[in-house]
């Protein structure tokens, strides 16, 4: 890292950028070990250490009070100071608002949620999104100076600038500048996508599909909607509207979900639990609904060939009730079977993919030194 010549004061900010990534990603750690991460020399890290923990983003780790006095003297130790500050994960959707806010090193403190109706204004929508936001964040423990930035996962097409370009289900809501809007709440950078797209995000993350780099997510409930995950990124596309293949009415999409709504309207559960005890109404509902999905996400898998298919939603409560005749039916629509798996994150799933989102924001500020990554 140490180098000859240049910019001293450059080199400075390069080093105490590499021992803050050191401690970001683990820890705690004794003086020694920052060395060895960092290739750079003690006196350099203990200088950069002295300046993290003036600013607040490092502290030294007290010595274990179990009682027990080590020989000689116990190397100092290290961490980031993940409560210094914390982000704010926002779902903003047609009957509801969700508010998850998070610690800097990903850790949830709060959760909030409050119904909306699906006719109110845009500025409405987006009040109840803020005010929800920093009530989680007063539960969380946190002042309002300390958001570092904040996510939103929202209906709709939402292109690379967060800003709303089509909204089937709410009246008003295409146009809405996501950042814009919700930065002159939180005084915070704002980064926002489709909700599905977050929803995946959080999938790949904390889910089902950590570790996976080519996933079909099937966000199923009273629409569906898919996303897309290729070569370990969420592929949004050119207008952030890849996987929208419900709008094709040969997917049948539309349907499928319409006519679950007119059976069961808001009350899934009770169709789920009619369902488990084999009344008839239910199981044709539920076998109509995954005939209706498989068309739409056999197309898909044809067209990507992914090494797995996420099921999440308010359907995913549904478990293998869903599952298995997804499974069955994509195993007879396609050329390779391919495993199925149900979302364990719940209705929590977009605003977690909202706190990754913000977290990403923090970690450019945090790291980005001189157009250095």
């Amino acid at each position: 890292m140490t180098t000859a010549g240049g910019d001293s004061s450059l080199l400075r900010r390069l080093n105490t950028t590499a021992v803050l990534r050191t401690l970001y990603g683990g820890g705690p750690f004794t003086l020694s070990e920052l060395v060895r991460a960092t290739a750079v020399t003690r006196a350099t890290v203990e200088n950069a250490l002295a300046a993290l923990v003036r600013q607040g983003w490092a502290a030294e780790v007290p010595p274990a009070a179990d009682g027990r006095r080590p020989v000689g003297r116990p190397p100092r130790r290290y961490r980031f100071r993940a409560e210094s500050g914390c982000v704010v994960g926002l779902d903003i959707g047609a009957h509801k608002v969700l508010a998850v806010v998070a610690d800097l090193g990903g850790e949830v403190r709060a959760v909030r949620q409050t119904a909306v109706a699906r006719d109110v204004l845009p500025e409405d929508r987006l009040a109840a999104a803020w005010k929800l936001g920093h009530r989680a964040r007063r539960a969380a423990g946190f002042e309002a100076d300390q958001v570092r930035a904040v996510g939103v996962g929202a209906t709709g097409v939402v292109n690379a600038a967060g800003t709303v370009l089509v909204s089937e289900l709410l009246p008003g809501w295409a146009g809405t500048e996501l950042p814009v809007e919700l930065g002159k709440s939180f005084g915070a950078p704002v980064a926002a996508g489709n909700d599905t797209n977050v929803a995946l995000l959080a999938e790949h993350w904390r889910g089902v599909a950590a570790g996976a780099r080519d996933v079909l997510f099937l966000h199923a409930g009273h629409e569906i909607s898919a996303g897309l995950l290729i070569g370990g990124r969420v592929h949004q596309g050119r207008h952030g509207a890849a996987g929208e293949i419900g709008m094709l009415p040969a997917a049948g999409w539309s349907d499928t979900a319409r006519a679950m709504s007119e059976g069961w309207g808001e009350d899934i559960g009770a169709l789920f639990e009619a369902a488990r005890s084999r009344d008839a109404k239910a199981v044709e509902s539920l076998r109509r609904f995954c005939e209706g999905l498989t068309h739409g996400a056999a197309a898909m898998v044809l067209a990507v060939d992914p090494e797995l298919v996420v099921l999440g939603g308010g359907l995913s409560r549904a478990g293998d009730l869903l599952a298995d005749p997804l499974r069955r039916g994509l195993r007879e629509a396609c050329l390779f079977p391919v495993p199925v798996a149900v979302s364990e994150l719940g209705v929590e799933a977009v605003a977690l993919g909202a706190v990754r989102l913000a977290l990403d924001e923090v970690e450019r500020e945090l790291f980005e030194m001189a157009g250095v990554t």
